[in-house]
């Protein structure tokens, strides 16, 4: 046996390692990519940090007709963008990062997450319609007010510590459409509710009753920024630590009422 065919050998075994040692880190570090940091850097300027809606990009997180497509419609409107509307195409990703986007994704809508819920929802629900008075205002499933957000998806794919900081801080993630304000105007009447639209010449107020009132800023005298949203923020007094788990339940239920009656039919059936 020649030393040129030794080395020869030797060279061509080296080189089949090296690559096997490319393809293993390479696969390793696909594995690694953080679907969360992709989501950070090219989805959240959009479509929010959570997923569900900016200004220049609607809800993925609970919106109905995002949750219920397959994860290849998912990846196709990624790589491809959506025509008619501002979503680009970001194919130039790659595979890899395109998948870990559409996981993370998954994870923000719920699903794939079993939540365990920390009190009742029935007695949640009772709540919800009574004693805690939310019904005033939100609206859950076709039942209850409508001056405030539809709760009827808000649990979905959120986690139980973020809903019950949301009933006893309401005024940590309060953004302008929740802030109360008080309109005076030139009659002296003063009206306290949300701003529903406004411009350079009028404001459009609902009250707590449900009214709308419509202003020419011509005639309002001052308008007062309260700085709180309109939801109590004394619920830690008036509620038990109980109750406020019942209430976090029936939120987180029906936040996903199908995935709920699907999973109360399947253990049915067993």
């Amino acid at each position: 046996m020649s030393w040129k065919y030794v080395v020869n050998s030797c060279c061509a075994a080296l080189l089949f390692v090296s690559l096997f040692v490319f393809k293993l880190v390479d696969a390793q570090a696909q594995d690694n990519i953080s679907g969360q940091a992709v989501f950070a850097a090219n989805c959240s300027a959009c479509h929010g940090s959570d997923g569900r809606g900016g200004e220049r990009a609607p809800n993925i997180a609970t919106r109905r007709e995002v949750v219920s497509r397959a994860d290849a419609d998912l990846i196709r409107a990624v790589q491809n963008g959506v025509p008619g509307t501002a979503m680009p195409a970001f194919g130039y990703m790659g595979a890899p990062k395109i998948n870990a986007v559409i996981q993370y994704l998954r994870s923000l809508q719920g699903i794939g997450v079993a939540v365990k819920v920390p009190g009742d929802p029935d007695l949640g629900e009772n709540l919800f319609y009574g004693k805690a008075e939310c019904s005033k205002c939100h609206m859950v499933n076709g039942r209850g007010g409508f001056l405030s957000s539809d709760l009827s998806g808000y649990g979905f794919g959120r986690s139980v510590e973020g809903v019950r900081s949301a009933i006893l801080n309401p005024d940590r993630s309060m953004d302008r459409r929740s802030e109360a304000i008080t309109v005076v105007a030139e009659d002296q009447h003063r009206f306290t509710g949300l701003i529903r639209n406004e411009d350079n010449f009028s404001l459009i107020l609902q009250t707590e009753d449900g009214s709308f009132h419509t202003y020419s800023k011509e005639k309002i005298i001052r308008v007062e920024y309260s700085g709180h949203s309109l939801m109590p923020n004394d619920y830690e007094d008036k509620l038990s630590s109980k109750e406020i788990d019942d209430l976090v339940s029936y939120l987180l239920k029906a936040g996903a009422p199908e995935r709920a009656s699907n999973q109360k039919h399947d253990s049915d059936e067993e």
